[in-house]
């Protein structure tokens, strides 16, 4: 019999990419990953809700997959991921290609919920409530090859509760993952050839193993010492609980990457007052000092919202202000989006979203000009590369990082890739530099 394959979309954060990784592992013993959707028995899509065009997207692709159900009536297509979450059976009513529904607490359920629609050819939706646990936590580690660079979950969930942000009611409130079990997924990870990893959470800095009561600095360090990795990343990372002892750490602990994502989302003190953000300009701009004064070579990235509710001209023009003052290496901005449940989708706005429709690119036109200027100050300089693999427009160019998280492309054989390579940048382009490898 010819083994069956299964294709998971994923959509939004680096949080539902480690997701899908984690529902691969689950379905090993079954399933194949497809390449394509067309080629594919199960056909999943991860979502992310954290703002409207994303959800969008999601009900977008499922109406063209109706031709393929069609075309292979015994197709499971299943929708997890945190539109699932928060839409449940919803879906199930507005979608009839849709088979199951599940959400961000059963991954673990999924090869289970997957066999309960071919035996009874009932449609299935199964949302657990908030639990106490991390989802996929004891899931294996995949079977199949392993890049060079990895991503490993130590806490789920947020307990900010940021009036705009739906993260606390799709994933729930703030969950630690024992250290021992994120230990043992890198020390796994690192013996199948992983040289980089990226520890994530809605709020890295909130990390508390449960059985020991330690912080994240400690599980920083520990992870550090882990033999044969040589870069550790992480993600995501309040400002409000940025911490002195955490900068030293990333300044002291030497395969720390100096690169940190730092997400302001607006550069104005009412705008984040009402975006319960628990910090000011002042404070956030302390940090970002602290930061480069520990360690000088460090970049930021960051996240930016415009038009929040009630944000006038003046607010968004001191988010310019910010942007020019703090140089990010890159800024991730959107539109603000009401999102049902939260508390800003209440908000009276007087202004309205069309008077600020020219707000979203004039931040970028700023932002990209930054970045552009940063770009071509690399040119010249030699530089350490992890290298990933081919680019990803498979240009006949590998492709890599820094330890600064600039993204190179350079020639160079294939054999490269999960190696570090010394590169000179030769050329600046929009997203990425250019070099040629020295060693």
């Amino acid at each position: 019999m010819e083994t069956e394959k299964i294709f998971v979309k994923t959509f939004g954060c680096q949080m539902n990419f480690y997701d899908t990784e984690k529902i691969y592992a689950y379905v090993q013993d079954r399933y194949l990953p497809a390449s394509v959707p067309e080629e594919a028995d199960v056909i999943l899509l991860n979502t992310c809700s954290i703002r409207e065009k994303a959800e969008q997207k999601v009900y977008s692709l499922l109406g063209r997959m109706v031709p393929l159900k069609e075309r292979k009536p015994g197709l499971v297509i299943g929708v997890g991921g945190c539109v699932a979450q928060q839409e449940g059976e919803t879906i199930l009513q507005r979608c009839p290609m849709v088979d199951i529904v599940f959400g961000t607490h059963n991954i673990d359920e999924i090869p289970d919920i997957i066999q309960e629609r071919l035996r009874t050819g009932r449609r299935i939706c199964r949302i657990r409530e908030d639990v106490q646990r991390v989802p996929g936590d004891q899931a294996p580690l995949s079977a199949g090859p392993l890049g060079p660079t990895a991503l490993v979950t130590i806490i789920k969930g947020c307990d900010n509760w940021c009036s705009y942000c739906i993260v606390p009611l799709v994933r729930g409130r703030e969950v630690s993952r024992p250290a021992a079990r994120i230990l043992a997924e890198a020390s796994g990870l690192v013996s199948k050839g992983v040289r980089e990893i990226t520890l994530l959470g809605q709020n890295v800095n909130s990390y508390r193993d449960p059985d020991t009561g330690k912080g994240f600095v400690d599980l920083l360090s520990r992870v550090n010492d882990i033999e044969g990795l040589e870069r550790l990343r992480f993600v995501t990372s309040h400002p409000k609980d940025f911490s002195v002892d955490l900068a030293e750490a990333m300044a002291g602990l030497s395969k720390v990457c100096e690169h940190i994502h730092l997400p302001v989302q607006a550069g104005s003190d009412r705008v984040l007052a009402a975006m319960k953000r628990g910090y000011t300009v002042s404070q956030y701009l302390q940090k970002v000092d602290l930061l480069r004064k520990r360690i000088p070579e460090v970049e930021l990235s960051t996240d930016l919202i415009v038009g929040f509710p009630g944000e006038g001209r003046e607010d968004f023009e001191k988010t310019l202000d910010l942007l020019r003052e703090v140089r990010y290496q890159n800024a991730f901005s959107f539109r603000y989006s009401p999102r049902p449940g939260t508390r800003a989708a209440l908000m009276e706005d007087p202004i309205g979203p069309l008077l600020r429709k020219s707000w979203l690119p004039e931040l970028q036109q700023v932002q990209n000009r930054i970045t552009s200027e940063k770009h071509t100050m690399m040119e010249g300089k030699e530089v350490e590369v992890l290298v990933e693999g081919s680019d990803r427009k498979d240009t006949g160019l590998l492709e890599g990082r820094t330890r600064t998280n600039y993204i190179v492309h350079f020639p160079g054989e294939k054999t490269l890739a999960g190696k570090t390579a010394k590169v000179l940048i030769l050329r600046s382009r929009t997203i990425h530099l250019e070099g040629k490898v020295i060693t």
